[in-house]
């Protein structure tokens, strides 16, 4: 009787495990059912958030143009004007050179000439004493100056040669020396040529005068092509 019980009970576990792999199985189902009305869903969304942006796309093409070419036009104004700061830095160049006639009557400062007439008179005008430029406007400006110096005669010793551009302003008595440029020449050729170049950027006011100070007025090169060796070069200086 003992063994009858021991089978009837193996056989009632039995029955009851068999119905499980198919209730895992209807899970899984379940599972991968959900997983696929998500996905379906998430297609359905996209496809008409598209729909619905093409729409509206469609619906205001005058609008869009409108601001392009809005955009257009705003960029072509900034490209103009750039142009324009090129043009202004371009025609406000007050270009100097060398007056060798007048040499015999000055000392120790750099007579001046137009080598071109002014881009822009209204910034700068040169003194009738030669030597003084005068400023018109304050501001900031560019100064550049290149003397060319030779020899004519041989020399056994050295040289120093030296020129400054000298600031003359209201507010201090003397002058301001803004650029200072000195170099030691060692003879070795009675016939030598030394260019000099220096510039800068500065800060001057209305009224204030440039000079161009040099310890060998004698020795600057006045041949051919002066305004090549000896130049005295001052315009506004724009920062882009």
């Amino acid at each position: 009787m003992e063994m009858g019980k021991e089978e009837i009970a193996g056989k009632d576990y039995l029955v009851l495990m068999e119905p499980e792999p198919m209730s895992r199985l209807k899970t899984q189902y379940r599972s991968l059912r959900r997983q696929l009305c998500f996905i379906q869903s998430i297609c359905v969304l996209f496809c008409v958030t598209c729909c619905l942006f093409t729409i509206i796309y469609h619906s205001y093409p005058s609008t869009c143009k409108e601001n392009g070419t809005k955009e257009a036009a705003k960029y072509g104004m900034q490209h103009q004007g750039s142009k324009e700061m090129n043009q202004t830095q371009t025609i406000s160049v007050t270009r100097l050179t060398a007056n060798p006639d007048a040499f015999a009557r000055k000392e120790n400062h750099v007579p001046w000439k137009h080598a071109r007439d002014p881009d822009h008179p209204g910034y700068f005008t040169l003194d009738e004493d030669g030597e003084s430029l005068t400023v018109h406007h304050g501001g900031t400006y560019k100064v550049s100056l290149q003397i060319t110096y030779r020899g004519v005669e041989k020399r056994n010793d050295t040289l120093i040669l030296q020129h400054d551009i000298h600031r003359y302003t209201d507010s201090y008595v003397g002058y301001l020396p803004l650029l200072t440029y000195l170099e030691t020449v060692n003879f070795t050729s009675p016939y030598w040529r030394k260019s000099l170049f220096s510039e800068g950027i500065f800060p001057l006011e209305s009224g204030d005068k440039l000079k161009v100070w040099t310890n060998s007025l004698s020795l600057i090169d006045v041949g051919e092509k002066l305004e090549q060796k000896t130049s005295f070069v001052v315009y506004p200086h724009f920062s882009t």
